[in-house]
């Protein structure tokens, strides 16, 4: 018994820092400005504007899937679903990156 003890409070202490780190979408919302534009999370709709002459974008978000290290969004582009990934959050949530997919390039990010 003395000896499960301390590895309880190990297994438990493990647990709740893994926990606390998780993301979340407070992590995410709100401005985000890079080199090529600026991004808007809300929960229900992305709001990109970009620096050069594209329009900007209104894109309807279905949900986010937050994992310990990235948040996957899932949008709607002329009907069809797809699904961008964000990583790469400092500790301090200030920068993270746009990881690059079929739905764009790779982009970073920090708060504005």
């Amino acid at each position: 018994m003395i000896l499960r003890m301390p590895i309880l409070v190990a297994l438990f202490t493990v647990g709740a820092v893994a926990h606390a780190t998780a993301l979340s979408f407070k992590d995410i919302s709100g401005k985000w400005c890079s080199d090529a534009g600026d991004y808007n999370f809300r929960r229900d709709m992305l709001i990109a504007k970009f620096h050069d002459r594209t329009p900007t974008r209104r894109l309807k978000v279905s949900d986010y899937d937050y994992r310990d290290d990235k948040i996957v969004m899932y949008w709607f582009w002329k009907g069809e679903k797809l699904y961008t990934e964000f990583s790469e959050f400092s500790a301090d949530r200030r920068t993270m990156a746009q990881q690059e997919g079929e739905s764009g390039p790779r982009r970073v990010f920090r708060r504005c």
